[in-house]
Formats: C-alpha cells, structure tokens, sequence
C-alpha cells in the first residue's frame, strides 16, 4: 500500500472489515458475514464486484486457482483506518487533532478506564517527545 494506500468505500470497508476477520474468503462468505443494516442485504454479483474492484484497487489479493476464487486483504487493517480517520480529521476539523480529541472527550460516553487508557496514552507520547528533543552527549 502507497503512502496514502487505495481509496476505499465505506462500502467496501465492510467487505474488508469481514474479511480481516475471516482471514480470507469466498464472495459467499463474505456476504454471509455482512452486519444487517436493516435494510436489504445487498445482492451477490454487487458483493463480487466490489471485490473485484478491491482487487483492482491492490487492496485484496485474489487465488484464481480455485473455484470459487479466494480472496485474502492486502492491506492491513490498522493502515486502512490510519488513512480513513487522517480523511475524517482533514475533512471534519481542518486537521486539526485537538478539536477531534476535545469533542470525543465532550460528547462520547467514555468510562473512568476509557479516560485512565488515554491519559496513559498521552503520557507515553509525552515521555516520548521528551526523549526526541534532549540533547545527545556526543563523547569525544
């Protein structure tokens, strides 16, 4: 995957999200483990052809060699989030990190380990940054 990776879908984060947790699968399969949406679910041919343009999209590895063909993601989960949530903050908030994290920690219901998680969190990144700019005794 690129530095900003293929464009996928909100549609075919579906697909994908079914298949990391299958591992791989057939066109079947991954329909048969779409969540409902409350409305219809969608049609066979409409899944394979999202997953062909998946394929085509370098984002599914596909074995042709067998019938039905197998499907296996390409791309890694935590990368295809990383650039879907980098897409939101952009086009949501300007970018701009500490407003996202400002209005989760306003409207979202979060428990005291939720808030102890992130505080570690932001400790750690702390420590780190603290590391990166201390000086290095050069010996000599």
């Amino acid at each position: 995957m690129g530095s900003s990776g293929p464009h996928i879908t909100a549609a075919e984060l579906k697909i994908m999200k079914v298949l990391w947790g299958l591992g791989s699968g057939t066109v079947r399969q991954v329909l048969d483990g779409l969540p409902p949406d409350g409305g219809e679910p969608p049609a066979y041919t409409t899944v394979m052809t999202m997953m062909k343009q998946l394929a085509e999209k370098g984002a599914l590895a596909v074995d042709r060699d067998r019938q039905p063909f197998l499907y296996t993601p390409a791309v890694r989960r935590d990368q295809v989030l990383a650039h879907r949530l980098k897409q939101f903050l952009n086009n949501v908030f300007d970018g701009r990190v500490e407003d996202l994290v400002l209005q989760l920690a306003e409207d979202a219901d979060l428990s005291v380990e939720d808030l102890r998680r992130i505080e570690a969190k932001i400790r750690k990144r702390e420590e780190a940054g603290k590391r990166k700019k201390s000086p290095r005794r050069r010996s000599g």
